[in-house]
């Protein structure tokens, strides 16, 4: 069946979103941690996937005090989360766009577009851009966080179309791949980094390094 319309993840698909690196190497420095910077990271995305499946729902920033408050405790350090979550919502609403992404949104060629994103309302609020999609659908909105299927049938019930209809796109084989295909959609993991694919979980129909190779699907 055709692909009459898209939906992007926002973060790493479409933003940028290196900077976020800058929290724990933050951590690790002014605390003078022997702890390796690559193990905080970890131990925040261990720890963020767990808090985003629980209920009732919690905005990010609720989320990120409570994960950066266990990361602190973890590394017996003495210290405040809140500076460091402040941080994080600087690094995650002062972004830019993929250079290519505009050129891509732009060249579909007629199929229907949106974005649907692990993202709270300040976060969408605070970009200094506008993407030419039909809707935006972010995790506050929606009251659950991807990979739960029901942000992607949200988004296919929006559009007016049947999921096998509906191609997803976006960087996290977990949120992304796994999310899409548990609704019904196709899905193209995009793989910037040439990571090799989890052994678990459903495989994308699609594996693409970079935006322009959507065109190849199309």
């Amino acid at each position: 069946m055709a692909i009459k319309a898209i939906t992007f993840d926002a973060y790493g698909t479409l933003i940028r979103n290196e900077d976020l690196r800058l929290v724990p190497q933050r951590i690790v420095v002014e605390h003078g941690l022997s702890v390796s910077v690559d193990a905080v990271p970890q131990t925040w995305i261990d720890l963020y996937h767990a808090a985003t499946r629980r209920t009732p729902f919690s905005t990010l920033r609720e989320i990120q005090r409570t994960i950066l408050t266990q990361v602190l405790h973890g590394l017996e350090v003495d210290a405040d989360a809140g500076p460091f979550v402040d941080q994080f919502f600087e690094l995650t609403t002062k972004v830019e766009l993929y250079p290519e992404v505009l050129t891509v949104l732009n060249g579909l060629g007629g199929r229907r577009s949106a974005i649907v994103s692990n993202a709270d309302r300040e976060h969408i609020a605070a970009w200094t851009f506008a993407l030419p999609v039909e809707f935006v659908l972010g995790s506050e909105d929606i009251g659950v966080y991807k990979p739960d299927p029901r942000v992607f049938q949200m988004a296919v019930e929006r559009f007016g179309l049947q999921p096998e209809e509906v191609l997803h796109v976006g960087d996290s084989e977990i949120d992304d791949v796994v999310g899409a295909k548990a609704a019904g959609l196709r899905a193209a993991w995009l793989n910037r980094a040439g990571r090799r694919p989890r052994p678990d979980g459903p495989a994308a129909d699609f594996e693409i390094s970079d935006l322009t190779q959507l065109a190849l699907l199309l």
